[in-house]
């Protein structure tokens, strides 16, 4: 009886992959109110056939669960992706100095349309995909990536360029301590052998030290979330103090210590932040960049061109670099309104992303989404601060919508379409279906919707 109510029911339920954990939902309460009723005394035949008649008829049962349990369309994020993305690309056509290039209209809207069929693919994916194949997609993305960081190092030269595909490292992390959960302090273990094989990467990959950084702070993050939401079985406590000490103490005492020993390179990188705090005792050196900062921001205008900014004169040659000045470039060139525009479409990306965090049900997808939100909420808090002068200059930094490579607008696009695809399947994917799934099969399935 139980089964041929399951079967009506979940014939209703238009969204294929809705039905198996509609029907598992059902059983469970099913069952939960037969052993009530065989508590109360019935037989336990009898109490699986009240327990039936008691959920009502299975097809009104089934068109409300349909109407429940069917993919979500975000179209706040995807009007945001969309209008942003196109606006992004005028504004960077009008304050670039490539324009002259007669192919430059060409490659940008190459790489605009394959963002926007990035973000479509991501969209309709199933990402519970990435949590039951973590380990598999990391080593190949590995060896895509290396091979794609290559060829963009024989291009550009240089030994450390921004890479903002790494990145994408962060919601596959985030899957592969979702497949460490339930075993105790070797998740512990296990999920900071994994980060250290993922810095090891990067540093193969040459990826700047600020994206190192911010990567590894954001993988700790995510680690100490997974230990709070109770996913390893472990004492909460004593497994962060263990994540602390081995990942944030240790490294620090390591970079302390290195200072004072007077290492070259970070007797650099410590007179560079001596340049930030005090750029007028260098300021024919490393304090030049900050000083040229506040003179630009003190003569911008409300609206239009600041008048004597050196954007305004293509013979010179500003100091920092196209991404690190784009917000300070477009102010000037436009207006603080249009400069408050561009961090107000910031905020609202990040506040989206955020939303899509907190409505989470299961745990893969909420770690999925926090991964994405953190990504683009330290991006963007960093790039705002550094055209602003209230956070040291470091190279690299890569803004969604406003940014110039082409790596980046489709890393953006690929993190906007998990976002998307998170909100999709909301309320269709559990973590049981992820877990249920054979580890090895993949299949495809055309949705009437």
């Amino acid at each position: 009886m139980t089964e041929e109510f399951i079967r009506r029911v979940t014939e209703q339920i238009r969204c294929v992959r809705a039905r198996d954990g509609v029907a598992k939902e059902l059983t469970d309460h099913i069952e939960d109110q037969a052993a009530a009723y065989e508590t109360a005394g019935d037989v336990h035949e009898e109490a699986v056939r009240k327990a039936v008649l008691e959920m009502g008829d299975p097809v009104e049962v089934g068109v409300e669960m349909d109407r429940i349990h069917k993919p979500q369309v975000d179209r706040r994020l995807i009007a945001m992706a969309l209008v942003f993305s196109v606006a992004g690309f005028f504004i960077i056509y009008g304050t670039d100095s490539f324009v002259q290039h007669p192919d430059y209209m060409l490659r940008r809207s190459v790489s605009l349309l394959l963002s926007f069929g990035v973000m479509a693919g991501m969209y309709f994916l199933d990402y519970s995909f990435i949590g039951r194949y973590a380990y598999g997609v990391c080593v190949i993305m590995t060896v895509v990536m290396l091979i794609f960081r290559g060829y963009i190092a024989a291009s550009i030269g240089g030994q450390y360029v921004p890479f903002m595909p790494a990145y994408l490292y962060l919601p596959v992390y985030a899957a592969m301590l979702y497949r460490l959960r339930g075993i105790g302090y070797r998740a512990v273990a296990w999920g900071m052998a994994l980060l250290a094989g993922i810095m090891i990467s990067l540093y193969l990959m040459a990826v700047t030290l600020p994206g190192l950084a911010n990567i590894y702070i954001i993988c700790t993050i995510l680690l100490l979330i997974a230990v709070w939401k109770g996913w390893f079985a472990v004492d909460r406590k004593n497994a962060t103090a263990v994540i602390i000490g081995v990942l944030v103490l240790l490294p620090a005492a390591f970079v302390i210590m290195r200072v004072v020993s007077g290492a070259e390179a970070d007797s650099f990188r410590m007179a560079r932040l001596q340049a930030w705090l005090h750029p007028e005792r260098d300021a024919g050196g490393m304090g030049y960049y900050y000083l040229w900062l506040r003179q630009e921001w003190s003569a911008v205008r409300l609206i239009g061109a600041a008048p004597d900014s050196m954007f305004a004169n293509e013979d010179l040659v500003w100091p920092g670099d196209a991404d690190t000045c784009c917000l300070l470039r477009i102010t000037c060139q436009y207006g603080i309104l249009a400069g408050l525009a561009v961090v107000l479409a910031f905020a609202a990306v990040i506040v989206r992303a955020y939303h899509i965090v907190r409505r989470q049900k299961n745990q893969l997808g909420f770690m999925l989404a926090a991964a994405c939100f953190m990504i683009f909420a330290v991006n963007c808090l960093e790039g705002i601060l550094i055209s602003t002068g209230y956070y040291p200059a470091t190279g690299g930094i890569q803004l969604p919508f406003v940014s110039y490579g082409q790596g980046t607008a489709i890393t953006y696009a690929a993190l906007t379409g998990l976002l998307l695809s998170l909100y999709r399947n909301e309320r269709i994917i559990t973590d049981d279906a992820v877990v249920r799934r054979s580890a090895w099969r993949l299949s495809i399935r055309l949705e009437k919707r």
